[in-house]
Protein backbone atom coordinates (compact mmCIF):
# COMPACT_ATOMS: atom_id res chain seq x y z
CA UNK A 1 0.00 0.00 0.00
CA UNK A 2 1.16 3.51 -0.90
CA UNK A 3 1.87 6.00 1.81
CA UNK A 4 -0.51 9.17 1.44
CA UNK A 5 1.65 12.07 0.90
CA UNK A 6 0.79 14.81 4.21
CA UNK A 7 1.08 18.70 3.98
CA UNK A 8 3.50 20.01 6.15
CA UNK A 9 3.72 23.47 7.41
CA UNK A 10 7.02 24.75 8.76
CA UNK A 11 6.49 27.85 10.78
CA UNK A 12 9.10 30.07 11.97
CA UNK A 13 7.53 31.84 15.11
CA UNK A 14 9.17 35.38 15.89
CA UNK A 15 9.07 38.58 17.92
CA UNK A 16 11.28 39.65 21.03
CA UNK A 17 7.93 38.27 23.63
CA UNK A 18 8.29 34.47 24.42
CA UNK A 19 5.67 33.76 25.89
CA UNK A 20 3.51 35.55 23.20
CA UNK A 21 5.46 33.07 20.98
CA UNK A 22 4.95 29.98 22.83
CA UNK A 23 1.19 30.73 22.76
CA UNK A 24 1.04 30.78 19.07
CA UNK A 25 3.40 28.00 18.78
CA UNK A 26 0.75 25.55 21.35
CA UNK A 27 -1.86 26.67 18.97
CA UNK A 28 -0.04 24.98 16.74
CA UNK A 29 1.63 21.71 18.33
CA UNK A 30 2.92 20.38 21.64
CA UNK A 31 6.69 21.68 22.50
CA UNK A 32 8.99 18.95 21.94
CA UNK A 33 12.54 19.60 21.41
CA UNK A 34 14.56 22.51 23.00
CA UNK A 35 17.93 24.14 23.14
CA UNK A 36 18.15 27.29 21.50
CA UNK A 37 14.99 26.45 19.70
CA UNK A 38 12.09 25.06 20.83
CA UNK A 39 10.04 23.18 18.37
CA UNK A 40 6.15 22.46 18.45
CA UNK A 41 4.32 19.45 16.99
CA UNK A 42 1.02 17.92 15.54
CA UNK A 43 -0.36 15.95 13.14
CA UNK A 44 -3.76 16.75 12.45
CA UNK A 45 -5.37 13.76 11.74
CA UNK A 46 -8.75 15.02 10.42
CA UNK A 47 -7.12 17.06 7.94
CA UNK A 48 -4.17 14.85 7.26
CA UNK A 49 -1.79 17.86 7.54
CA UNK A 50 1.17 18.88 10.19
CA UNK A 51 1.95 21.71 11.63
CA UNK A 52 5.70 22.29 12.93
CA UNK A 53 6.36 25.39 14.48
CA UNK A 54 9.46 26.65 15.93
CA UNK A 55 10.81 29.47 18.14
CA UNK A 56 14.23 30.93 19.23
CA UNK A 57 14.78 31.12 22.62
CA UNK A 58 17.82 33.61 23.11
CA UNK A 59 16.75 36.02 20.87
CA UNK A 60 17.23 39.33 20.96
CA UNK A 61 20.67 38.95 22.82
CA UNK A 62 21.53 36.28 20.55
CA UNK A 63 21.12 36.30 16.78
CA UNK A 64 22.35 32.73 15.64
CA UNK A 65 18.86 31.30 16.55
CA UNK A 66 17.03 33.83 14.63
CA UNK A 67 18.58 33.06 11.82
CA UNK A 68 18.63 29.32 11.69
CA UNK A 69 15.17 29.60 12.56
CA UNK A 70 14.25 31.43 9.31
CA UNK A 71 16.64 29.01 7.45
CA UNK A 72 14.70 25.66 8.69
CA UNK A 73 10.94 27.76 8.22
CA UNK A 74 9.14 28.59 5.24
CA UNK A 75 6.48 30.48 6.74
CA UNK A 76 7.61 33.12 9.03
CA UNK A 77 5.39 34.70 11.56
CA UNK A 78 6.35 38.05 13.28
CA UNK A 79 4.30 38.17 16.56
CA UNK A 80 4.45 41.93 17.85
CA UNK A 81 3.41 42.80 21.54
CA UNK A 82 1.30 45.83 21.69
CA UNK A 83 2.16 46.61 24.66
CA UNK A 84 5.43 47.59 23.85
CA UNK A 85 4.81 48.41 19.81
CA UNK A 86 7.42 48.72 17.55
CA UNK A 87 11.10 48.46 18.37
CA UNK A 88 14.51 47.82 17.16
CA UNK A 89 14.45 43.87 17.69
CA UNK A 90 10.81 43.93 15.46
CA UNK A 91 12.70 46.03 12.73
CA UNK A 92 15.39 43.40 12.51
CA UNK A 93 13.49 40.65 12.12
CA UNK A 94 11.27 42.70 9.51
CA UNK A 95 14.73 42.72 7.71
CA UNK A 96 15.96 38.94 7.99
CA UNK A 97 12.26 38.05 6.66
CA UNK A 98 12.59 40.25 3.75
CA UNK A 99 16.35 38.88 3.17
CA UNK A 100 14.74 35.38 3.09
CA UNK A 101 12.18 36.06 0.63
CA UNK A 102 14.40 37.39 -1.56
CA UNK A 103 16.71 34.40 -1.23
CA UNK A 104 14.14 31.73 -0.66
CA UNK A 105 10.69 33.01 -1.58
CA UNK A 106 9.56 32.33 1.83
CA UNK A 107 5.81 33.40 2.71
CA UNK A 108 5.40 35.56 6.05
CA UNK A 109 2.38 37.38 8.43
CA UNK A 110 2.51 39.44 10.88
CA UNK A 111 0.53 38.92 14.41
CA UNK A 112 -0.24 41.95 16.79
CA UNK A 113 -0.97 40.66 20.28
CA UNK A 114 -1.50 41.70 23.53
CA UNK A 115 -4.68 43.70 22.44
CA UNK A 116 -6.73 44.28 25.36
CA UNK A 117 -9.09 47.49 26.96
CA UNK A 118 -5.77 48.91 28.11
CA UNK A 119 -3.49 48.37 24.66
CA UNK A 120 -6.31 48.87 21.80
CA UNK A 121 -6.14 52.64 21.40
CA UNK A 122 -2.43 51.96 20.04
CA UNK A 123 -3.94 49.82 17.06
CA UNK A 124 -4.50 51.64 14.24
CA UNK A 125 -1.39 53.95 14.75
CA UNK A 126 0.64 50.43 15.08
CA UNK A 127 -0.75 48.84 11.98
CA UNK A 128 -0.04 52.52 10.00
CA UNK A 129 3.65 52.57 10.95
CA UNK A 130 3.69 48.86 10.15
CA UNK A 131 2.62 49.63 6.85
CA UNK A 132 4.91 51.82 6.31
CA UNK A 133 7.71 50.09 6.80
CA UNK A 134 6.48 47.41 4.78
CA UNK A 135 6.09 49.00 1.85
CA UNK A 136 10.23 49.53 1.40
CA UNK A 137 9.99 45.82 1.67
CA UNK A 138 9.63 42.61 -0.68
CA UNK A 139 6.82 42.25 2.18
CA UNK A 140 4.58 45.09 1.39
CA UNK A 141 1.38 42.68 0.56
CA UNK A 142 2.12 41.11 3.97
CA UNK A 143 -1.12 40.82 5.58
CA UNK A 144 -1.39 41.77 9.12
CA UNK A 145 -3.64 40.01 11.59
CA UNK A 146 -4.64 40.48 14.97
CA UNK A 147 -4.71 38.04 18.00
CA UNK A 148 -7.50 38.94 20.47
CA UNK A 149 -9.53 35.88 21.35
CA UNK A 150 -9.16 31.82 21.52
CA UNK A 151 -10.95 31.79 18.33
CA UNK A 152 -8.40 33.66 16.42
CA UNK A 153 -5.83 30.79 17.05
CA UNK A 154 -7.76 28.50 14.86
CA UNK A 155 -8.18 31.57 12.14
CA UNK A 156 -4.45 31.53 12.48
CA UNK A 157 -3.85 28.01 11.60
CA UNK A 158 -6.30 28.34 8.32
CA UNK A 159 -3.61 31.35 7.51
CA UNK A 160 -1.01 29.55 7.81
CA UNK A 161 -2.43 26.76 5.73
CA UNK A 162 -3.49 29.32 3.15
CA UNK A 163 0.46 30.15 2.37
CA UNK A 164 1.84 26.86 2.86
CA UNK A 165 -0.84 26.14 -0.05
CA UNK A 166 0.66 28.60 -1.90
CA UNK A 167 3.92 27.33 -1.26
CA UNK A 168 3.44 24.25 -3.08
CA UNK A 169 2.81 26.06 -6.17
CA UNK A 170 6.20 27.31 -6.69
CA UNK A 171 8.01 26.08 -9.62
CA UNK A 172 9.80 22.80 -7.83
CA UNK A 173 13.50 22.03 -7.32
CA UNK A 174 15.23 21.25 -10.43
CA UNK A 175 17.12 18.25 -10.39
CA UNK A 176 16.10 15.26 -7.45
CA UNK A 177 19.09 16.13 -5.17
CA UNK A 178 18.72 15.10 -1.16
CA UNK A 179 19.24 18.07 1.09
CA UNK A 180 18.16 17.67 4.65
CA UNK A 181 19.28 20.32 7.28
CA UNK A 182 20.25 19.12 10.66
CA UNK A 183 18.76 21.30 14.01
CA UNK A 184 19.47 18.19 16.62
CA UNK A 185 21.67 14.70 16.83
CA UNK A 186 21.59 12.19 19.61
CA UNK A 187 22.31 9.09 20.49
CA UNK A 188 19.32 6.31 21.43
CA UNK A 189 20.07 3.03 23.06
CA UNK A 190 19.63 -0.06 20.94
CA UNK A 191 19.69 2.27 17.71
CA UNK A 192 22.47 4.37 17.61
CA UNK A 193 22.76 7.98 15.97
CA UNK A 194 19.35 9.63 15.47
CA UNK A 195 19.44 13.26 13.68
CA UNK A 196 16.01 15.49 13.48
CA UNK A 197 15.96 17.97 10.89
CA UNK A 198 14.25 18.88 7.83
CA UNK A 199 13.77 17.73 4.25
CA UNK A 200 14.67 20.87 2.13
CA UNK A 201 14.94 19.45 -0.82
CA UNK A 202 14.25 16.32 -3.09
CA UNK A 203 13.13 12.75 -0.62
CA UNK A 204 14.93 10.68 1.43
CA UNK A 205 14.01 6.88 1.68
CA UNK A 206 14.89 3.95 4.22
CA UNK A 207 18.27 1.86 3.47
CA UNK A 208 19.07 4.96 1.13
CA UNK A 209 23.26 5.69 1.14
CA UNK A 210 23.47 9.33 2.28
CA UNK A 211 26.99 11.91 2.72
CA UNK A 212 27.15 14.14 5.68
CA UNK A 213 28.95 17.39 4.24
CA UNK A 214 29.81 20.14 6.17
CA UNK A 215 33.48 19.07 7.57
CA UNK A 216 36.97 20.51 6.98
CA UNK A 217 37.64 16.64 5.81
CA UNK A 218 36.53 14.08 3.92
CA UNK A 219 32.65 13.87 3.99
CA UNK A 220 31.04 10.80 5.71
CA UNK A 221 28.85 8.40 4.25
CA UNK A 222 25.60 6.63 6.21
CA UNK A 223 22.79 5.04 5.59
CA UNK A 224 19.58 5.80 7.04
CA UNK A 225 18.27 2.77 8.73
CA UNK A 226 14.95 3.73 9.69
CA UNK A 227 12.32 7.21 9.46
CA UNK A 228 9.90 8.25 11.78
CA UNK A 229 7.75 11.27 11.25
CA UNK A 230 5.67 12.05 14.35
CA UNK A 231 6.08 8.62 15.71
CA UNK A 232 5.62 6.98 13.05
CA UNK A 233 7.88 4.60 10.96
CA UNK A 234 7.60 5.21 7.20
CA UNK A 235 10.13 4.25 4.24
CA UNK A 236 9.75 7.71 2.75
CA UNK A 237 10.05 11.24 3.48
CA UNK A 238 9.42 14.21 1.44
CA UNK A 239 10.64 17.82 0.93
CA UNK A 240 9.00 19.64 3.75
CA UNK A 241 8.57 16.56 6.22
CA UNK A 242 10.85 17.06 10.03
CA UNK A 243 11.60 13.88 9.99
CA UNK A 244 14.11 11.92 13.21
CA UNK A 245 16.55 9.33 10.90
CA UNK A 246 18.46 6.41 12.41
CA UNK A 247 22.17 6.41 11.03
CA UNK A 248 23.87 3.44 10.08
CA UNK A 249 27.49 3.84 9.97
CA UNK A 250 30.60 4.58 11.71
CA UNK A 251 29.02 8.11 12.90
CA UNK A 252 28.59 9.55 16.74
CA UNK A 253 26.36 11.90 18.05
CA UNK A 254 29.81 13.80 18.69
CA UNK A 255 30.45 14.05 14.58
CA UNK A 256 26.91 15.76 13.73
CA UNK A 257 25.68 19.48 14.32
CA UNK A 258 23.68 22.08 12.68
CA UNK A 259 27.22 22.91 10.74
CA UNK A 260 26.52 19.51 8.68
CA UNK A 261 24.00 18.78 5.60
CA UNK A 262 22.39 15.31 4.75
CA UNK A 263 22.81 15.17 0.90
CA UNK A 264 22.90 12.91 -1.79
CA UNK A 265 26.59 11.19 -2.70
CA UNK A 266 29.22 12.94 -4.90
CA UNK A 267 26.92 16.04 -5.66
CA UNK A 268 27.55 19.01 -3.14
CA UNK A 269 31.10 21.09 -3.51
CA UNK A 270 33.16 22.61 -0.86
CA UNK A 271 33.71 26.47 -1.13
CA UNK A 272 36.13 28.60 0.59
CA UNK A 273 36.85 31.46 -1.86
CA UNK A 274 34.04 32.66 -4.26
CA UNK A 275 32.71 35.30 -6.44
CA UNK A 276 29.20 36.22 -5.47
CA UNK A 277 27.03 39.58 -5.91
CA UNK A 278 26.73 40.88 -2.60
CA UNK A 279 23.41 43.39 -1.38
CA UNK A 280 23.48 45.13 1.70
CA UNK A 281 20.52 46.14 3.59
CA UNK A 282 19.27 49.52 3.02
CA UNK A 283 18.98 49.91 7.20
CA UNK A 284 22.59 48.44 7.69
CA UNK A 285 24.90 51.45 9.07
CA UNK A 286 28.49 50.44 8.21
CA UNK A 287 31.54 52.23 10.13
CA UNK A 288 31.87 55.31 7.55
CA UNK A 289 28.83 54.45 5.53
CA UNK A 290 31.03 51.95 2.91
CA UNK A 291 32.18 48.19 3.27
CA UNK A 292 35.40 48.29 1.82
CA UNK A 293 36.42 44.66 0.25
CA UNK A 294 40.08 44.02 1.61
CA UNK A 295 39.31 46.66 5.15
CA UNK A 296 39.71 43.10 7.18
CA UNK A 297 36.36 43.41 8.70
CA UNK A 298 35.19 40.16 9.84
CA UNK A 299 31.15 39.16 8.70
CA UNK A 300 29.92 36.16 9.20
CA UNK A 301 27.90 33.63 6.68
CA UNK A 302 25.13 31.46 7.02
CA UNK A 303 24.82 28.72 4.75
CA UNK A 304 21.93 25.89 5.58
CA UNK A 305 22.18 26.19 9.25
CA UNK A 306 26.14 26.56 8.99
CA UNK A 307 27.68 30.31 10.11
CA UNK A 308 31.47 30.59 8.94
CA UNK A 309 33.37 33.45 9.11
CA UNK A 310 34.40 35.38 6.37
CA UNK A 311 36.08 38.32 4.60
CA UNK A 312 35.73 40.54 1.62
CA UNK A 313 38.72 40.41 0.01
CA UNK A 314 38.24 42.72 -3.23
CA UNK A 315 36.26 44.20 -5.34
CA UNK A 316 33.42 46.89 -5.76
CA UNK A 317 32.71 48.76 -3.04
CA UNK A 318 29.96 47.76 -0.85
CA UNK A 319 27.54 50.85 0.39
CA UNK A 320 23.71 50.19 1.61
CA UNK A 321 20.64 49.51 -0.43
CA UNK A 322 22.80 48.43 -3.14
CA UNK A 323 24.71 45.21 -5.00
CA UNK A 324 28.68 44.73 -5.69
CA UNK A 325 30.60 42.32 -7.24
CA UNK A 326 33.57 41.31 -4.18
CA UNK A 327 35.48 38.19 -3.63
CA UNK A 328 34.26 36.35 -0.67
CA UNK A 329 36.88 34.06 1.91
CA UNK A 330 35.45 32.04 4.00
CA UNK A 331 37.73 30.27 7.44
CA UNK A 332 35.12 27.23 7.15
CA UNK A 333 34.32 25.53 4.04
CA UNK A 334 30.55 25.56 2.95
CA UNK A 335 28.72 23.52 0.61
CA UNK A 336 26.32 23.78 -2.43
CA UNK A 337 25.21 21.75 -5.15
CA UNK A 338 25.26 22.97 -8.91
CA UNK A 339 23.04 25.85 -8.32
CA UNK A 340 26.11 27.49 -6.07
CA UNK A 341 26.18 28.92 -2.24
CA UNK A 342 23.90 31.77 -1.72
CA UNK A 343 22.97 33.14 1.75
CA UNK A 344 22.37 35.83 4.83
CA UNK A 345 25.67 37.53 5.78
CA UNK A 346 25.36 38.84 9.49
CA UNK A 347 27.39 40.00 12.49
CA UNK A 348 27.33 37.75 15.40
CA UNK A 349 27.43 40.21 18.84
CA UNK A 350 25.11 40.56 21.24
CA UNK A 351 21.97 43.08 21.22
CA UNK A 352 22.41 46.66 21.41
CA UNK A 353 19.22 48.06 19.70
CA UNK A 354 21.83 48.02 16.17
CA UNK A 355 20.90 45.80 13.24
CA UNK A 356 23.58 42.92 12.89
CA UNK A 357 21.80 41.55 9.64
CA UNK A 358 24.29 42.93 6.98
CA UNK A 359 22.63 41.71 3.57
CA UNK A 360 22.63 38.76 1.39
CA UNK A 361 24.95 36.91 -1.25
CA UNK A 362 24.83 34.75 -3.90
CA UNK A 363 28.05 33.14 -5.83
CA UNK A 364 28.16 33.99 -10.21
CA UNK A 365 30.77 32.75 -11.85
CA UNK A 366 34.33 33.35 -11.68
Amino acid sequence: MSEAIEINFIVGILGDNFDINNLIGQALGSPGTKSDILFYNRLDVSLNQVFCGLTPIDYPEKIKPLLQTLAISNIHILAIDLNVELNSSIGEILVGMDLFYHLFKTKALIVIAGINSKTEWKLPETRKKLEAILESTSLKDTEIFELKIKEDYENLKKKIIDLGIKLLEKEPNSGENTKILIDHVFPVKGIGTVILGIVKQGKVQSGQMLEIVGYEAAVKKVIIRSIQKHDRTFKVAYEGDRVGLALKGNISPHDVSRDNLLVSPGVFKQELEINAKVFINQYYAPKGGIIKPGDGVQYYGLVGLKLSPLKFIEGQELTPGKSGIVKILFDKTVVHDDEGLKGIITELNRFNNKLRIVGYFLQIED
